[in-house]
């Protein structure tokens, strides 16, 4: 499996978990303007922002190789194997 996130996708994202800390958590205020200052230096379009989604797709990608077992057939038998591991 193979998940890709433009960047349109990414900020989407960003927004919503940048939204729930700032409405949801035990965030001080001070921390609150903080998070809100690290999401607006990253509007569409803007080179952070591709950054921002080349780092998501990486950790993504790695999440889901590490997650994933693949059934391999080894001395006549089959066996369960992670995928990044060979």
């Amino acid at each position: 499996m193979q998940i890709i996130l433009d960047t349109d996708e990414t900020w989407s994202l960003m927004s919503l978990i940048t939204s729930y800390v700032i409405d949801n958590s035990g965030v001080s205020p001070d921390g609150k303007q903080r998070v809100r200052a690290w999401r607006t230096a990253r509007p569409v379009g803007s080179v952070q922002m591709e950054e921002l989604a080349a780092t998501m797709n990486g950790a993504l990608g790695g999440y889901i190789v590490e997650r994933t077992t693949r059934t391999i057939r080894q001395s006549g038998r089959y066996q369960r194997s992670k995928a990044g591991k060979r």
